[in-house]
């Protein structure tokens, strides 16, 4: 089987390119998509479930340290009982590809993997500020990356576009690069998949290349909390809005990324959002069993994201907390 790592930074559009990606996909090999969730409500999985897609959630911790060890029973009873032609694996946020791939190369998978390939979404609207504050963080990224995409390229100008591609450039010349906005990538875009080499040495000579201290970013997400609520109410979309249009100030905590899927009169809808794009909101065609959402960030005051949360109910069906 195939091996598709997607990853990228809390809000860098990953669930929305495999969604993109899969639908060019499906028409042609069998998917298993396995997605691990920062908090512990699965909105991601919830969405590309829709999809008609065999997806397998890991929730409450990060594949590449916490759970590795479900990683590695997922992916063996992936390839052995689903035996499917690709995987596509959506790590946490702030998950480092580093850790991903010395945790599958560690799994003594050669004979069922036949290659593996790591793509890396870039939000392009914050990424010279996040390149700055996380540069050897970010440059190790990139670095392991055989795709890196620059999303949200509508919300920039195509100047700022083209420096960003000469400093990926520069970091790794072998990746492929490309630009795009809401995800929407071609599959032949993104060329051939690499051969992994020996991947018991933990994904290829390209771990032990590039071992990194990364700055001060893994002591920071140390810190991130999550915010979860699930309910089976109906939620006004207006007051919605409002709500995380107010995860821009510090009354709440600082909020680096909060994603909903939301039961409303106008149907349901998902809300994403990230503090330098804001709030996103889009319709679904689908339906849910119950809304949820998932905020993360540091020093969150949870009783007031609770109680604002309330707020934003036109009728409640049974609450059912964190």
């Amino acid at each position: 089987m195939l091996v598709d790592i997607v990853n990228g930074f809390l809000g860098s559009g990953k669930t929305t390119f495999i969604q993109n990606l899969v639908k060019q996909l499906v028409p042609l090999e069998r998917i298993v998509i396995l997605v691990n969730e920062f908090g512990d409500i699965g909105i991601d999985g919830a969405l590309l479930a829709k999809d008609d897609l065999e997806v397998v959630e890991l929730t409450s911790g990060c594949i590449c340290c916490s759970l590795a060890p479900d990683l590695g029973r997922q992916l063996l009873k992936i390839a052995t009982k689903i035996k499917p032609d690709r995987v596509i694996i959506e790590p946490t946020g702030v998950a480092t590809i580093q850790g991903l791939l010395s945790v599958v190369g560690g799994l003594r998978l050669e004979k069922y993997v036949e290659a593996i390939k790591v793509i890396l979404l870039i939000d392009g609207v914050e990424f010279t500020d996040f390149h700055a504050g996380y540069q050897t963080f970010m440059e190790s990224q990139i670095s392991l990356a055989d795709v890196v995409i620059i999303n949200k390229c509508d919300l920039i100008p195509s100047a700022v576009v083209r420096e960003i591609r000469k400093t990926i450039s520069k970091i790794n010349q072998r990746a492929i690069v490309l630009d795009t906005k809401y995800g929407q990538v071609a599959l032949e875009q993104m060329g051939t998949p690499p051969v992994p080499g020996d991947l018991n040495d933990g994904g290829g000579d390209r771990c032990l290349r590039h071992h990194h201290h990364h700055d001060d970013f893994e002591k920071k997400i140390t810190t991130y909390q999550t915010f979860t609520r699930k309910d089976h109410g109906i939620f006004d979309l207006n007051r919605l809005k409002k709500y995380f249009d107010s995860f821009g100030s510090l009354s709440q905590g600082q909020v680096v990324r909060a994603k909903g899927i939301f039961r409303c009169p106008e149907g349901w809808q998902r809300i994403d959002f990230v503090p330098a794009s804001g709030t996103i909101i889009t319709p679904l065609a689908e339906n849910f069993d119950q809304s949820r959402v998932l905020i993360i960030g540091q020093n969150l005051v949870h009783s007031n994201l609770a109680e604002n949360l309330q707020k934003c109910l036109l009728s409640s069906a049974g609450k059912t907390g964190e």
